[in-house]
């Protein structure tokens, strides 16, 4: 996070410093974020006013904290007499001799020897906020509050006892005979059977995308055992819908808006205005949350979240903000440490000899496997198919190799081969192929005025082959390519049909080979206008009669 800023109390947060709202409980003795961030609306709005659904009788009027400059930053380092790192003998959370301001008014230790940069001070983001660990850690207090997880649970007889002084939620005080009351976000035993019945037996992502969470079902009470990955995973992509049928739609939606908060900031590529509308959405969700789980459940880490989208604008995606390449890296070179009184030493030697027999392995014979010739997981020959003429489009050229058990089959019909044959040919990007589109087009609109779009598709389903046959072959003026008369004649009435395709590092499972496996790799998206969504259920392997033998790979889906 911030080097030279202590994370822990009441001013943890950095961006916050010593504007902060939040405040100590009293029994559950931690600092708590509750009603934290009301001060992020716009004035006068609703939820500023609200006596009720936050800490009672409380009016906000105080405005965001001010993000400050790099200098601002550093007049207030040198204001409060922070140290260098050096005089100061390290980074320590506890540093002694601090002057009394220290932990009330501000929670720096030391002046970070990045200050003496000289371009530090001009940066927009000096530091990250670990979006890996913010997102791992909300998605446990998520889970382990819901299944009340013993010893875990951010609602448990502390956070209680605190409600009274902060909360008007008396249908969730301790009665008099010392009952705690259920709430409403706390899943049955009956519920949460249901919860890890559908995650171990019925969730399934594709091959290398997530854990296999039956592994994660602990006794049918909790998870346990999952990496920071499957919680983003989990937090990003089930966590909107998991609940739906098992809570309250008030809980439902508080939770599904967390979650697709998080899945919106993570995207490959961010968009200014959709990140300006996170940052006018966060505090909305955050206060949903805030109306329904107890003070004790929100800490640091569901409060940093509302600071998210303001780096996302300075820094791009989030991709360049999060730890999992950092934590990789350390992975990577913790192995090479064998000698653990020599961790430097033992890391240098392993990489030396990693360089040298990499460097070797280049004058070994090509029937030699090495780490560098092994072929990948999903290995898919790696060359697309050469042909013996130049400008054969790209349809037939693709990158991939078919896998499983293959068979040679007919046609299950005419239609189908026919339609298998259209799709090629109207999914040729030559230029060749898109000019007879169009004259075909042109022809059909001349001869039917009036034709609507979709019945000018019908007729270039039924009819353009015949058509494209026929000028081809009976134009004798025009020298059109070798690939154009063998792709326009019917391909072999048999077909290779197989259970798996590699390509690019992606493999494919027909839906019955892969419906019994714990992954699910026969699910098809078609990406358009309008997204089409399928299942896979052939894999096949069309060739067409000629000198050339070209081949395509087609996917039949339903």
């Amino acid at each position: 996070m911030l080097s030279g800023w202590t994370t822990h109390r009441r001013l943890a947060c950095p961006y916050c410093n010593g504007a902060t709202d939040a405040f100590q409980l009293k029994n559950g003795r931690k600092t708590s974020w509750f009603d934290c961030h009301r001060r992020f609306f716009p004035i006068g709005h609703p939820y500023r006013r609200n006596k009720t659904l936050f800490r009672h009788k409380r009016v906000v009027r105080d405005t965001p904290p001010p993000y400050l400059t790099g200098e601002e930053t550093e007049k207030q380092l040198d204001y409060y007499g922070a140290l260098e790192t050096v005089p100061r003998g390290g980074n320590w959370h506890v540093p002694p001799n601090m002057p009394d301001s220290y932990g009330v008014h501000h929670n720096w230790h030391k002046k970070s020897i990045f200050w003496e940069l000289p371009y530090w001070k001009d940066l927009l983001l000096r530091h990250n906020l670990d979006v890996m660990h913010i997102e791992k850690n909300f998605f446990e207090n998520i889970m382990n509050t819901i299944l009340n997880v013993p010893g875990k649970t951010k609602d448990n007889i502390k956070s209680r006892l605190d409600l009274p002084d902060i909360c008007s939620r008396s249908e969730l005080h301790i009665n008099s005979n010392g009952q705690v009351p259920v709430p409403i976000f706390r899943l049955s035993s009956e519920k949460k059977s249901v919860l890890f019945n559908w995650v171990a037996s019925e969730v399934k992502f594709p091959d290398g995308y997530f854990s296999n969470l039956s592994r994660c079902v602990e006794k049918g009470q909790k998870f346990s055992g999952m990496k920071s990955h499957d919680c983003h995973v989990f937090m990003q992509r089930l966590l909107p819908f998991a609940f739906a049928e098992l809570l309250p739609t008030n809980v439902h939606e508080a939770l599904a808006g967390i979650g697709a908060f998080f899945r919106d900031l993570s995207t490959r590529t961010v968009k200014v205005e959709v990140v300006e509308q996170l940052q006018e959405n966060i505090p909305i969700l955050l206060c949903n949350l805030e109306k329904i789980f107890p003070p004790g459940f929100f800490d640091v880490m569901e409060h940093l979240v509302v600071h998210l989208p303001y780096e996302a604008l300075l820094r791009g995606p989030v991709h360049y903000g999060w730890m999992y390449q950092y934590e990789r890296a350390m992975k990577y070179l913790k192995g090479k440490a064998k000698n653990l009184a020599k961790v430097e030493g033992s890391i240098i030697a392993g990489s030396l000899t990693e360089e040298t027999s990499h460097f070797t392995s280049y004058y070994f014979a090509s029937k030699v496997r090495t780490r560098k010739r092994d072929p990948r997981r999903y290995d898919d020959g790696g060359v697309a198919p050469i042909y013996a003429v130049a400008g054969v489009p790209d349809i037939f050229s693709q990158i991939g190799r078919l896998g499983g058990k293959s068979k040679e089959v007919w046609w299950s019909s005419e239609e189908d081969a026919h339609s298998a044959h259209t799709y090629i040919l109207l999914n040729c990007e030559d230029p060749l192929i898109r000019y007879f589109e169009s004259l075909f087009v042109s022809q059909v609109e001349e001869t039917f005025p009036g034709i609507s779009t979709t019945d000018v598709d019908k007729r270039k389903d039924q009819h353009f082959i015949k058509w494209l046959k026929n000028q081809v072959d009976f134009d004798d003026d025009a020298d059109y390519p070798k690939w154009l008369h063998e792709v326009i004649q019917s391909p072999h009435v048999k077909v290779t049909t197989s259970q798996m395709y590699f390509t690019r590092g992606y493999t494919f499972h027909t839906y019955e080979y892969g419906r019994q496996r714990a992954t699910s790799n026969y699910g098809i998206c078609v990406k358009g206008e309008t997204d089409f969504y399928g299942i896979l259920k052939e894999i096949i392997e069309v060739e067409f009669p000629g000198i050339l033998k070209l081949k395509c790979v087609l996917f039949k889906c339903e």
